[in-house]
């Protein structure tokens, strides 16, 4: 499983190596006016078998990685008004780069506009 705590850490120092200012809280990272968040995947229970008290480690193998959430600001609920400028792009291709899908969310509720999947030679493995 990921630990969204250095996900989210990672996404702000790439952001901040290319330029856009980025700042951290607890729950999220917020740059060029969006928002990006690491909504953890719903996983009933370890695949493979051996009971999480002996060993948590073994047969968890490959899960459901959790997904990036990138949200507008208040007033933005398309993709156009969203990804208006460089910044904004470059939030994206951030956020793209990592194993997990990115769904983009309208600012003023929870509609998802997208959802683009994550690196496909890593798909299912997460970040």
């Amino acid at each position: 499983m990921a630990n969204p705590v250095q996900v989210l850490d990672k996404i702000k120092r790439n952001l901040d190596a290319v330029g856009v200012p980025a700042t951290r809280n607890a729950t999220s990272v917020t740059a060029a006016g969006l928002t990006i968040s690491y909504v953890d995947a719903a996983i009933q229970s370890p695949m493979g078998g051996v009971d999480g008290g002996s060993s948590p480690f073994l047969g968890i193998g490959v899960a459901n990685p959790g997904v990036l959430k990138v949200k507008g600001a208040a007033g933005e609920n398309s993709i156009a008004a969203i990804f208006v400028n460089s910044s904004d792009l470059a939030v994206l291709a951030c956020c793209t780069r990592f194993a997990n899908d990115v769904v983009v969310e309208a600012g003023d509720t929870t509609t998802e506009l997208a959802r683009l999947a994550g690196h496909p030679d890593l798909k299912a493995m997460g970040q």
